[in-house]
This record gives C-alpha cells, structure tokens and sequence, in this order.
C-alpha cells in the first residue's frame, strides 16, 4: 500500500512539474516578446531584462526534466534556443546566443545526474538480487538438510514433536537468546541428560566459549566455560561422539577426564556453519551408559537444524555489524556515532560526567590522493583508523566523513582529551610511510571541545568541536584547538 501511495505521489508530483514548465514558459516567453517589443538602442535595460528572462529559461528544462527527462528537457531546451536566437536578431547581439550553451551545459549536467542516480539504483538492485540469491541458497540448503534426516525425523515423531523444532528455532535472530533455546529444546527432546551445553569457537584462535547451558535442578553450574576434552575431540574430527562410561572410554586420558566436569555419559555433536564446525551440543549425565546411539542420533538431527539456525543468526548478526561499520577502515559509520553521542551526552547529564568530542581532519589529504592515487589515499585512512582505534580504545571512534573522523570520550575531562588529541598528533606525525621511495608526509589537524565546559548540547559541542578543527586548520595545520584554557 506504501508503495501505491508514492507511486501516485510521484506521478502527480510529475505532472505538476510539467504543468508548471509549461506555465512558466508561456510567461516567460511573453516577457521576452514584449521586452524585445520595447527594445531601444537608446536604453539598455530592456536588454539586460531580456539576458535574464533568457537565463530564467533553465527553470522550465529543470521542471520538464523532472517530469519526463530527456523529451520534454530537449523540448524547453529548443524554446530557449528559438528565443535566444530572436533575441540575438533583433538587438543585433551575438552574445545572447550563449544562453543556448547555457542551456546545452544544463542538460548535460541533467543528463550525467541522471546516469548517476541509474547507476546507483542498478548497484543496490544487484545487492539486492545478491542477498535475496544468498536467502534462497540457504532456504535450499537447509530444505536439502532436513530432506537428509527425513527418516529419522519420522522415527521420533511418536515420542517427539520434532517438526515443530525447526519453527522455535527460527523465532530469534539474536544468538544468546537462539542458544538459550537450543539447549532447552534439547533437554525437553532428550530427557536422559542432566545437563546441555552449547560451546562455539571463536573465529581467530579457534578457542571455545560457553554460550548457553541448562542442567537439572540441584545440578552445580558449568564450571569449564572454555569447554573440554570432549568439545575439542568433537571440533577436531567433525564429526558426533558418544561416551558410555568416561572411566572407561580408552580414547582419552583417565587423569585429563577426572578434571572434568562430574558426568560419567556424554554424547556431542558438532554445530556447521559455512561448511566448517564452528561449535558443538553437548549431553552429559552423572551415571553411565545413559545415552545410546538413539539418543545419538537425535542429538545430530537437533544439531543439524541449530547449525541452519546459528547460521542466520551469525549472518544477521555480521549484516548488523556491516551496518554500523565503514568498510574501508572497520570504524563506526557516522548515523551510528551520533546515535551514541546521544546516549552518551544523556549519560553525562544524568551522572554529571564529563563527555569530551575530538573532531580530527587530515591535512592535505586530497594532494596525497592527487600525487599517489586513491589506494595510497585509503592505506593513509586505514594507517589513521588503526591509530585512533588504539590511542582512543576507551572511546568511540568513528569515520565522519572523507578523511575526517570524530572521537567521542564519555568520562573523559577537556584536559585529558586534549592530552590524548596531543598524542594522537605526534603518534600520526612520527608515523613512516614511504611509497616509490618517497616519504608521504601524515599530520592530522584536531578540534576538541567537551561538556560541560563548552556547552551541554550535544549539537553545540560538534559545532564547537568542528568549528576548532577548522580553526587549526586556518592556523597552519598539524595542530590542536580547544582545551587550552582548562589546562
């Protein structure tokens, strides 16, 4: 329905847009006729009147444009033309003629806006078609998963109502919350464990990390949140692991499973995501030979459609994170950076805390990009990013704009942020980068200005803050403004 309403906005506000070329035309042309009707050697107003009715002309081929591009832009363009050359005819001038250059410029510049706007529309219609692509591969792929384990799905559905498993998992896309429902679903499908556990490694080092868990009443918590023998046995071989009787188990270490938590039975298996094993859900119980294969097997048709389900999860959460994220230098993008400045300026009205804002600007920045090219430009920018992510690690830092950046520092008093603006400032300076053997100059030009000193509006402090940036700038460069009296 949204769609239907501006789709009829549109086309009205196209047709207006040419109703009111038109008009205007029509009133313009007659002021041309009659200002070229009194024209006189003698007195040179009515030709200057009729430059600026000619000039007036580009407000119809803009309307016209708008209303139905190149025809009705060429067609205003023509009337200029036709109106230019009776004016240059009739006061016996040339130069009116250049409004027809006037007006071919204008079209141009139409017309490379147009290309623009189109290339545009057809890039997020590619990232569109991609992700709809990626969301109909993983629909494939999880309807071929669950094809796969049709026939042990059947076997349960007496005892279990698996089919409605797929459905609680997918009611969240946030991770904790999917895990915390993983391991309860399990527990309610495979009754015999006295505790769940679900471990996901972390994609640098491989360690594993406790996500969620659940056990019994009366049962002590989880005491290895980084997982254990079994989880890592189960990571490495990718593939399921049932233990009768740990004590007995000749496949790991006697003294090595005592540490362990107290459990005698436990069945594994691993969680996919990418085609790699990412994590793993775990069953453990205190007595032995608990779990048999039955219960292995289930444990794997669970394991399979939680890996479908952490997948979206991970996949949500990586585009959230895309979404907050520049691309080029990993910073916060700027509509996130002011959401924070808001909470953040909240904060400190609430608690009285200082909330200092540093708005940095590299100098000469468009010569480097001139002399060395663009990729030169954004090694420049991530160098930068990297420094600022860890000389101001404590605060938020985000790419506001081009090579600007702004760095926000809740609890961070007007003297301390003009110390860390300093240091930022000498680090940026002092750091090499040669490119063909040749040295590229790095300085950075930095504004500070913080609540409450300055102001305690939020939009004020980005004013001031930006305002001192450009002060520095104007002063030389390589240099800070704001602060200096505090100190």
């Amino acid at each position: 329905m949204k769609q239907l309403y501006a789709s009829i906005f549109q086309i009205r506000t196209k047709r207006l847009s040419l109703a009111l070329a038109f008009l205007s035309t029509v009133f313009l042309s007659y002021g041309c006729l009659t200002t070229l009707n009194r024209f006189s050697t003698a007195s040179h107003e009515p030709a200057l009147w009729v430059g600026v009715i000619l000039f007036s002309f580009c407000i119809p081929t803009v309307l016209g444009w708008f209303s139905s591009r190149l025809f009705f832009g060429a067609f205003f363009s023509m009337t200029t033309a036709v109106f230019s050359t009776l004016a240059a005819w009739a006061t016996q001038s040339s130069s009116y003629l250049l409004f027809i250059l006037v007006q071919a410029a204008l079209c141009y510049l139409l017309f490379r806006l147009d290309e623009r706007k189109a290339a545009e529309i057809i890039i997020r219609n590619v990232e569109i078609e991609k992700a709809i692509n990626r969301k109909n591969d993983m629909e494939i792929a999880f309807r071929e998963e669950g094809t796969s384990i049709s026939v042990l799905f059947e076997k349960y559905t007496s005892y279990y109502n698996l089919r409605s498993l797929a459905d609680d998992f997918s009611a969240s896309l946030d991770l904790k919350d999917l895990s915390r429902i993983i391991v309860s679903k399990t527990m309610q499908l495979i009754p015999q464990g006295q505790r769940c556990a679900l471990f996901l490694a972390e994609p640098r080092d491989g360690q594993l990390s406790l996500v969620a868990s659940t056990n019994l009443e009366g049962e002590e918590k989880m005491k290895a949140k980084g997982g254990d023998l079994f989880d890592f046995w189960v990571l490495k071989n990718k593939k399921s692991l049932i233990v009768t009787d740990i004590q007995k188990d000749f496949r790991f270490d006697l003294q090595k499973t005592a540490a362990t938590e107290p459990a005698r039975s436990v069945i594994a298996a691993p969680l996919a995501y990418g085609g790699k094993v990412i994590g793993t859900l775990r069953l453990s119980a205190a007595e032995p030979r608990i779990f048999s294969t039955d219960e292995l097997r289930l444990l794997d048709a669970i394991s399979t459609l939680a890996s479908a389900a952490i997948s979206n999860a991970l996949l949500y959460q990586k585009t959230e994170e895309l979404a907050i994220h520049d691309s080029l230098t990993g910073l916060y993008v700027r509509r996130y950076f002011l959401e924070r400045l808001i909470e953040e300026h909240r904060r400190s009205l609430i608690t009285s805390a200082p909330l200092t804002l540093l708005m940095c600007d590299l100098d000469h920045f468009k010569a480097c990009n001139d002399r060395f090219g663009h990729g030169v430009g954004d090694y420049v920018l991530m160098k930068t990013s990297d420094l600022l992510k860890d000389k101001a690690s404590h605060g938020i830092v985000a790419r506001y704009g081009g090579e600007e950046f702004a760095v926000l520092l809740p609890k961070i008093s007007i003297q301390e942020g003009r110390f860390l603006a300093q240091a930022i400032r000498k680090s940026l300076e002092e750091t090499k980068l040669a490119v063909r053997r040749e040295m590229i100059p790095m300085t950075i030009s930095i504004g500070v200005a913080s609540v409450p000193v300055d102001t305690l509006d939020s939009e004020e402090l980005i004013r001031i803050a930006d305002r001192r940036l450009y002060e520095a700038k104007a002063k030389g460069r390589n240099r800070i403004c704001g602060g200096e009296s505090a100190l």
